[in-house]
């Protein structure tokens, strides 16, 4: 597929301007980058490299961000890349960052006027857990395993995007006046506030599943495929037939660890506590360790999801937790050897 790029789109992407359309176009332009007609020649050398490392995708010169996260490595979570204590929560993530310090020139005069690009984040989690991302309007975003966000440190412009790959749950600040737009799995979903999934895995069918509010989904350069999305109703998007298909979630769905609920424990063990959250999201939650199941716990979980749940526990009693599939177990953490 051959794009229209021109340099006064690459600009306008440099400077947040472009549409959800024109964004998402650049993106599967830079995605098949090698194979196409290279219109960077009309641009300065360093209006070039700024785009290249702005855009973030297959750039070759990757610097880690240690300037947000504490440096002293923890325990082992499986076979990862990076062991970090993110916010009071070991967790490990591959975490890139492309546009500091990044400048566009205005026009050819040397003395031009520069303006700072927008600096891009990606965080991959490499762990078997979900690990939670706020961003900088304090939308949450809760990746799935094996899942990647792409982000900018501080949303700038009349849009805040995000481009995603895998799984992830999102939980979108209100700002009606700047749409909250994520690429993924072959479609644009628009919100301006709600909580709504997205699976967007390789070789498979899209899903874009909602909770509270109202989204739009449409497949790029087809605005009369547009789906308007309520909660508890879901669209998927079959690549091969290049259709949207409206339908309802069902109760056993992979949402309901999603949905808040309100419950308290008073000094109950936490074996117990397992029990009645496995009752209420319809997984398989526990723990083998004896000694962490008589743990006394005093909690008040009003208006958390089960994940949200999970992750007070980890920071309150020093445990960490797998999931694979419907199955949930906990574990206390090793003590830090030096």
């Amino acid at each position: 597929m051959k794009y229209r790029i021109t340099p006064e789109l690459l600009h306008k992407y440099l400077d947040g301007g472009c549409t959800p359309e024109e964004a998402f176009m650049l993106y599967q332009w830079y995605d098949a980058f090698e194979q196409q007609d290279d219109p960077l020649e009309a641009m300065s050398p360093v209006e070039q490299e700024a785009l290249k490392m702005l855009m973030l995708h297959n750039f070759k010169n990757k610097v880690l961000i240690t300037d947000t996260i504490d440096e002293e490595p923890v325990r082992n979570r499986g076979t990862l890349k990076l062991l970090y204590t993110v916010g009071g929560i070991a967790a490990m993530l591959l975490l890139v960052w492309a546009g500091a310090n990044l400048f566009r020139k205005s026009g050819k005069d040397p003395g031009g006027v520069f303006t700072t690009a927008t600096e891009q984040m990606e965080v991959s989690n490499l762990t078997n857990s979900i690990y939670k991302q706020v961003l900088s309007d304090g939308s949450v975003v809760w990746l799935s395993p094996q899942s990647k966000l792409r982000f900018p440190k501080k949303f700038a412009g009349a849009y805040r995007q995000v481009k995603m790959t895998g799984e992830a749950f999102f939980e979108v600040t209100k700002d009606h006046a700047h749409p909250f737009i994520i690429y993924s799995g072959g479609v644009i979903t628009r919100v301006w506030g709600t909580s709504f999934r997205i699976k967007g895995v390789q070789n498979a069918a899209t899903e874009v599943s909602v909770v509270t509010g109202k989204v739009s989904v449409k497949i790029p350069d087809h605005d009369e495929s547009e789906v308007m999305l309520l909660p508890a109703q879901k669209v998927t998007y079959q690549q091969q037939n290049n259709l949207l298909k409206k339908d309802s979630e069902t109760t056993r769905s992979a949402m309901r660890i999603w949905q808040k609920s309100t419950i308290s424990f008073d000094n109950v063990p936490l074996s117990s506590v397992l029990g009645t959250l496995d009752k209420q999201y319809g997984m398989h939650i526990y723990t083998d360790d004896k000694e962490l199941g008589k743990y006394l716990l005093k909690a008040d979980f009003t208006g958390q999801s089960l994940p949200a749940i999970l992750d007070m526990l980890e920071n309150s009693l020093n445990v960490s937790y797998t999931m694979e599939d419907t199955n949930i177990i906990l574990y206390r953490n090793k003590p830090a050897t030096n």
